[in-house]
């Protein structure tokens, strides 16, 4: 579309809805815009005669979008929305944006069909009718569909290049004003590879998704990447290494056509794991307490981290020098006293190897140095666990908004869980005698660390029903699937026998055992150390080659529990209370899957979904809590409840110990050690 029509159109709509009032278009002020001709109008008294009394501060401004020709209102607000323009005496059907892109700021690029969720009519004097018209072309958004959650404008950009909102040309208009970051290796591009005499160059949009080894960064606008690399592939890395491939000259034939308007970025830097100035902190701090020389820098632990989604603040770095420095002083000879507030020195309360407490270096949830390299990453299944915990405190609490104390099922876990540290389905059984001796019970001749643990002798008043059949045996799904997570590649469905073995009770059935091992299977894909799929998706696994009646039942529940996402068109998000009386195996089940489903990167949400229904609120939560915590881990659980949460450092030291036994039971004294927590099954 050319100027002269784009201001043809202007001037008819002005005509039209201003007639008399002495407008018109501002030629001199045109600008091209990725959506189309951006058009100010003002008075005419200002425009022709100059008269600063008749101008219009600021200047309205239409769009007329290239090439469809249809005219919208410019947002008054850099990175607004326009909206469609109106005309009086006619009804006005209002977009109603998907808010995902609607917060997104990228009001720049417009607001494509796809990422509009429908159209809501107003009459000509502004009256809402309440009638909506959905968008057959809608998709739903990356948060809805389960993606990761962004954490840059580019994160956006590059989701919603995934699933359709943006087209290529749009994605790389929308680069132009942002930037990348390309890891370095002694001032050199780290990643880089070269076929058929072509440059391919790998760019991550955050810090937070570098590989880890990354130990220096180079950060800058996509325009002056130009003058470092003229020709290449580009693949640009967002969340979760989600890639989008884009090529030198479709980034300058973009700037040729929209010139990038921001400054330029052209900055080296270094990640603060391995910065300077946290070397000069080592070394300070190890003067200060009397350490002959400092602790190394932790590039160990931000590798960690970054190796399963996480990145270590500053604040996090210095504590985790901070943190060594005094263990390390602690452990020679005439120890000083330790720090009156260990959270501020990096410290924590935790477990040592003879289930003493102790103070220990914190990890903040994001590293660890042990199941790195397994199937199950000590990252997620802690999650899973704190999740679970958090999940039964929130659900027990008076009003579902704070948790309250840990309930039994979390010690129930705690013991099915030692039952695999003690061996595997072999000591399920022992499982609840050695619990209920924490509840009263005496039970004569048992050992091991967790039946005489303090902290578990609180009553805390378990149903005996949940101990003979009933929702309960989702309580077998999380433990059990742990005796896949080991290193070495496993088919997909590999714990079902185990799940089935650490579920059932005396008294249930097959079909709830069923149910289990559905919760079993999506843990499996949950905890999965590279990816942590949505559970639509997860379900869809899962589900694709089971027959027979009892799996007719779950794929029956699984359709009424889990967000609906069409290939075009609104999602159905179901609610918790419309999945049954949330008192038997499948209700229950369903209500977490339900609380979940479309809120697997807002934990917090989820949770409160979870435990204000009328049915078990305790046990959906927990259930519900186990699959958000694996997926986002503690990090990423709402922090205000996580410290809060009773039992956390004895939940960690389990989960540690979990991870040490997938790498093999320990060996010498360390195995006599863990023989003594975990008291082998006797024949």
């Amino acid at each position: 579309m050319e100027a002269a029509e784009a201001v043809a159109k202007v001037e008819e709509w002005l005509h039209e809805v201003h007639p008399g009032a002495g407008l018109r278009a501002d030629q001199a002020n045109l600008v091209r815009r990725p959506e189309g001709w951006y058009v100010p109008y003002n008075s005419t008294a200002y425009l022709d005669g100059g008269d600063l009394g008749e101008q219009i501060i600021p200047p309205p401004a239409l769009i007329v979008r290239d090439p469809e020709g249809d005219l919208r209102h410019a947002s008054p607000i850099s990175g607004g929305f326009s909206i469609p323009a109106q005309y009086p005496g006619r009804d006005h059907w209002a977009e109603v944006i998907d808010p995902e892109y609607a917060a997104s700021g990228l009001g720049r690029l417009g607001v494509p069909l796809a990422a509009i969720t429908g159209w809501q009519r107003y009459l000509p004097d502004g009256t809402d009718t309440g009638e909506f018209r959905p968008n057959p072309e809608y998709r739903t958004g990356p948060s809805r569909r389960g993606y990761p959650v962004p954490w840059t404008a580019l994160d956006h950009l590059v989701e919603f290049r995934h699933i359709g909102w943006l087209d290529q040309r749009k994605f790389v208009i929308g680069l132009l004003e942002e930037s990348v970051l390309v890891p370095l290796s002694d001032g050199r591009v780290r990643h880089q590879s070269t076929k058929d005499g072509r440059r391919t160059v790998e760019l991550w949009t955050s810090t937070r998704f570098f590989p880890p080894g990354s130990r220096e960064w180079f950060w800058l606008d996509p325009v002056t990447l130009l003058s470092h690399v003229p020709e290449a592939d580009l693949v640009i890395h967002g969340p979760w290494q989600l890639p989008v491939e884009v090529t030198t000259e479709e980034i300058r034939a973009a700037h040729a056509e929209f010139p990038r308007y921001s400054d330029k970025i052209e900055v080296t830097g270094e990640c603060v794991e391995a910065s300077a100035d946290l070397t000069r902190w080592a070394a300070d701090t190890a003067a200060r307490i009397g350490l002959p020389e400092p602790v190394e820098l932790p590039v160990d632990a931000g590798d960690s981290a970054r190796a399963h989604g996480f990145e270590l603040t500053a604040d996090e770095c210095y504590r985790v020098v901070t943190g060594r420095s005094w263990v390390r002083r602690m452990g020679m000879a005439l120890p000083p006293r330790p720090p009156y507030d260990p959270a501020a020195f990096g410290l924590t309360l935790g477990y040592d190897d003879n289930g003493e407490p102790v103070l220990r270096v914190d990890s903040f949830g994001k590293f660890a140095d042990v199941g790195q390299d397994t199937n199950f990453s000590w990252q997620r299944v802690l999650g899973a666990y704190v999740g679970f915990a958090l999940g039964e405190a929130l659900g027990t609490s008076a009003d579902g908004t704070e948790p309250g104390p840990v309930g039994p099922l979390t010690q129930r876990l705690l013991f099915l869980t030692e039952a695999f540290l003690r061996g595997g389905a072999a000591a399920v059984p022992e499982a609840v005698s050695r619990w209920s001796h924490t509840q009263g019970e005496t039970v004569p001749g048992i050992e091991g660390w967790l039946p005489h643990l303090r902290e578990l002798h609180s009553t805390r008043g378990p149903d005996p029903a949940d101990l003979r059949s009933g929702p309960t045996v989702l309580l077998g799904a999380l433990p059990g699937v742990l005796t896949i997570g080991g290193p070495g590649e496993v088919p997909f469905g590999a714990s079902e026998e185990a799940v089935r073995a650490f579920s059932a009770l005396p008294e249930s059935g097959e079909d709830e055992v069923t149910f289990a091992v559905f919760l079993g299977l999506l843990l499996e894909r949950g905890l999965d150390r590279a990816f942590s799929p949505a559970l639509w998706v997860s379900a869809g696994a899962v589900l694709r080659d089971r027959e027979g009646p009892r799996w007719d039942a779950v794929r029956e529940l699984a359709a009424r529990s889990l967000i609906a996402v069409p290939e075009q068109g609104l999602y159905h998000l179901p609610e918790p209370e419309e999945i049954g009386d949330g008192h038997d195996t499948a209700s229950v089940l369903g209500r977490a899957l339900a609380a979940v489903s479309g809120f697997e990167n807002n934990p917090e949400v989820a949770l409160l979904r979870a435990v204000n229904h009328s049915g078990r609120s305790a046990l959906t939560g927990a259930i519900a809590g186990a699959l958000v915590g694996a997926r986002n881990g503690v990090p990423d659980l709402p922090q205000k409840w996580v410290d809060q949460l009773e039992l956390k450092p004895l939940i960690e030291r389990v989960v540690t110990d979990v991870a040490r036994r997938f790498e093999g039971i320990p060996e010498g004294e360390e195995g006599q050690r863990w023989l003594r927590r975990y008291p082998a099954i006797r024949p």
